[in-house]
């Protein structure tokens, strides 16, 4: 038996997934999304760059070629920035200006030998000034005794660590410029590179062994199910029998679920290695990329971001796909624990059985990624720092219209389920629904898609299915009438039904399709055409129209031989002349009228 079906695709199974997923939680936070007022940014509180300290505020200053933090300057806390009569500079202001200014600095002394961070006094207060040695020094900061009462130094003992700290900044800055080291930096990045693109190779050579086995797998799958279809379906019908049809369609379904899970284990791990190696291949290049910001000075501002978000948002990824994974992994597990305790069979039925463990493990399975994609994308929303409300608020009119047509989805999941669970039919069925009738071939929470005797696939919305007339569930029946007429002996017709019955349930070709020994039931109702005589014989599911078709054979001969006639309407004349008097010719017209 199969507990996975037709093979799996990942792609179009995932991307599904996703956008159910994101339907489904637009609908669900949709009435209190819609309530939430956008917020607009506050005016009260400080920037992002900028920490606040009661009356106190502090903000990097950066070196404007790394963007490293040097040091951090501090002002008196600005409640209210957009105040156009507020006179004093916020902090944020006052680091651009220190960072400005050694722009400046290294732009006019980019030629100069060396260049030098001192310590000099003004009205009383220590400041730093760039200098070459021989021109205009360039003032940059001034340090202030809230600067100093912040850091827990004096001002003299914190213009000196400042100067010590800007210095090695602005010659480490001059390195990184240098030829030499840009020479080191790209030797370096080449290396790396050479180490990915190595391991690219290796991995895309294993990748290509393992695409190579899948194809032969597939194709040794696709042989089983065809070999066994060929030795277990019946032959090709005419194109008149659209019934006839219908059965082989089922019986080429029923063996292709059966075989197709012969190889399905060696094909679960190939799958799960070149999963693996794709994996592989992203952490090789994530190296790569991350060895080559920290080698290059001039890349290494990004270092942390590239360690915080990217890193994150493919650990979910990974999560996911290892979840859903392992949540496939306990469904078949759990399918075969039921399979061998025989909690699902229906009298004795082990098709039957088999039919419905297949079709809840592919709509659970369906069920489970959708759960683990919603869970996820949450989870992805919260790491970019977008709180759901906001972006569900800020969506107002998408998840408005999506939470609509989510509506019917909520209504095709919970039939869905009840469709499973009262076990109404299954893939491989043949059902009526709707005035349409088929084959089912597909059934998951959502659709059901049956296959008519034409080949027509129809996909029909779960919450829609109110009545459902399963052909093929446990057994079937054959209602066969036969109307024969006046003239015939009564115990002679049905003495003639009971041995063509008989026979033909003592042939063993047909007794294994025959569930019971047939029963005439006698005479159903008595007509102006005849008598009508009722004949049942219990079947294999989908089996009646076959032994229908055999049982009205043989009673037609039976019938010819035994010269019983058929019933037939009756008709009666009545002319009012005398009898034994040649009726006039205006009385023949009104007798033929």
């Amino acid at each position: 038996m199969s507990l996975q079906g037709y093979p799996y695709r990942t792609g179009r199974r995932v991307r599904w997934a996703w956008l159910c997923a994101l339907g489904l939680m637009l609908a669900i936070a949709w009435p209190t999304a819609a309530q939430i007022a956008p917020t607009l940014p506050s005016t009260s509180n400080p920037p992002s760059q900028v920490k606040r300290f009661g009356n106190v505020e502090v903000a990097p200053v950066r070196l404007p070629l790394l963007q490293t933090p040097l040091v951090e300057v501090t002002a008196p806390t600005v409640y209210d920035r957009s105040d156009p009569a507020q006179q004093q500079a916020s902090v944020e202001q006052r680091a651009a200006q220190v960072s400005a200014n050694l722009n400046r600095g290294l732009d006019r002394f980019r030629d100069a030998g060396r260049i030098q961070v001192v310590v000099s006094q003004l009205n009383g207060e220590p400041i730093l000034l760039l200098s070459d040695g021989q021109s205009q020094p360039i003032r940059l900061v001034t340090v202030t005794s809230l600067d100093a009462e912040y850091n827990g130094l004096s001002q003299a003992e914190l213009a000196e660590q400042w100067r010590s700290q800007i210095q090695a900044a602005i010659e480490r800055s001059r390195q990184v410029l240098s030829p030499r080291q840009w020479f080191v930096t790209l030797r370096e990045v080449a290396r790396i590179l050479l180490i990915a693109a190595i391991a690219t190779l290796i991995f895309w050579g294993i990748q290509r062994e393992l695409n190579y086995r899948a194809a032969q797998l597939e194709a040794q799958q696709r042989a089983a199910a065809a070999a066994a279809i060929e030795s277990e379906a019946p032959p090709e019908p005419a194109e008149s029998e659209p019934v006839s049809r219908l059965l082989l369609q089922r019986s080429r379904l029923l063996n292709r679920l059966r075989h197709s899970g012969s190889l399905e284990g060696q094909l679960s791990w190939n799958q799960g290695l070149r999963w693996l190696l794709f994996w592989l291949l992203i952490a090789i290049w994530y190296w790569a990329s991350f060895r080559i910001i920290t080698v290059t000075p001039i890349l290494d501002q990004f270092r942390d971001e590239w360690l915080n978000v990217p890193i994150r948002l493919m650990g979910l990824w990974f999560a996911s796909g290892i979840a859903i994974r392992i949540a496939h992994l306990l469904i078949e597990r759990s399918a075969k624990a039921w399979d061998r305790t025989n909690l699902l069979a229906v009298e004795g039925d082990q098709r039957r059985r088999d039919l419905r463990i297949t079709t809840i493990v592919r709509a659970s399975k369906g069920l489970a990624t959708v759960l683990i994609v919603f869970a996820v994308l949450l989870a992805v929303l919260n790491t970019l720092g977008l709180p759901a409300s906001s972006v569900l608020a800020g969506s107002a009119i998408l998840g408005l219209a999506i939470s609509f047509g989510s509506q019917s989805l909520v209504k095709d999941l919970v039939n869905g389920c009840l469709i499973l669970v009262e076990d109404q039919f299954a893939v491989g069925d043949v059902i009526n629904l709707n005035g349409q009738g088929g084959l089912v071939e597909t059934l998951n929470l959502r659709v059901t898609q049956i296959r008519d005797a034409e080949g027509g696939l129809i996909t029909i919305p779960n919450s829609t299915i109110s009545q459902v007339r399963n052909l093929s569930r446990t057994w079937s029946r054959v209602d066969f009438n036969l109307e024969v007429g006046w003239e015939n002996n009564v115990d002679r017709v049905l003495a003639c039904l009971q041995q063509v019955t008989e026979q033909l349930y003592a042939e063993p070709e047909w007794q294994a399709l025959i569930c019971e020994p047939p029963e005439v039931l006698g005479v159903d109702a008595i007509t102006h055409q005849g008598l009508l005589i009722k004949v049942w014989i219990k079947t294999q599911p989908l089996m009646q129209w076959k032994v229908g078709r055999e049982l009205r054979r043989r009673v037609h001969q039976a019938l010819q031989a035994a010269n019983i006639s058929i019933g037939r309407p009756q008709t009666v004349c009545y002319w009012p002349e005398l009898e034994g008097q040649k009726p006039s010719a205006e009385a023949i017209a009104r007798g033929q009228r």
